[in-house]
């Protein structure tokens, strides 16, 4: 072999070499730009979360917050519509002698006294009712008519109602409207709170969207 022939012949498997070492260096350099890549995303999404993370806390803090001063704000809101509501009913029954259903709660309220005083075994003690003196001559109608005849003091001052005693003063039942509210206002309390929340309850859930496609 001559030597051109021999000079060419290590001169391209130099090339040869030389591409080899290229295409690995090539290769190399890709996996690294691939792997810095991948490196410079995990880190990146590291730093949004840690960023984010705090920001999350934060708002679910406020949401949490919010809801809270909402109940607080709609528990105020719904005890003072419960007293306002009391409070008209107080109004109402002070002023209830004067309307013309009176004569009727009257009558029923000496009925329901009457009787529940005969069931705390009185027996044939005498039985004395205290009214006030406003009720006297439409109490007098209502004995009559139950063909009663029973003693009658009027030195109370109230909006309406009677109390019965028993002779010796042991039982004593107490029916005035004042009295009978008062027993009444923690059920009533209880309703009106509920029926306060049922209203709330069904405006939030027919409340309009904020979008609507």
């Amino acid at each position: 072999m001559g030597l051109e022939a021999i000079l060419q012949a290590i001169s391209a498997s130099g090339d040869a070499q030389v591409q080899e070492i290229e295409a690995h260096a090539s290769a190399h350099v890709d996996e690294i730009l691939a792997n810095a890549r991948l490196e410079a995303a995990r880190i990146k999404e590291q730093a949004f979360n840690a960023a984010l993370t705090p920001v999350a806390r934060e708002r679910s803090r406020i949401i949490h917050q919010a809801k809270l001063e909402v109940l607080h704000t709609t528990g105020n809101l719904r005890e003072t519509l419960v007293d306002t509501s009391l409070e008209r009913a107080c109004s109402r029954l002070a002023l209830i002698r004067t309307e013309t259903i009176y004569p009727e709660v009257l009558r029923r309220l000496t009925q329901e006294t009457l009787a529940e005083i005969k069931l705390s075994s009185v027996g044939s003690e005498m039985i004395c009712l205290e009214i006030d003196s406003r009720d006297r001559d439409l109490l007098a109608d209502i004995l009559t008519a139950l063909k009663l005849d029973l003693p009658v003091r009027d030195d109370l001052n109230c909006w309406g109602g009677l109390v019965a005693k028993s002779e010796d003063g042991r039982v004593v039942v107490i029916n005035t409207l004042e009295a009978r509210l008062e027993r009444a206002t923690p059920y009533l309390r209880r309703q009106l709170a509920g029926l306060f929340e049922d209203k709330e309850w069904q405006i939030s859930t027919t409340a309009t969207p904020a979008y609507a496609p």
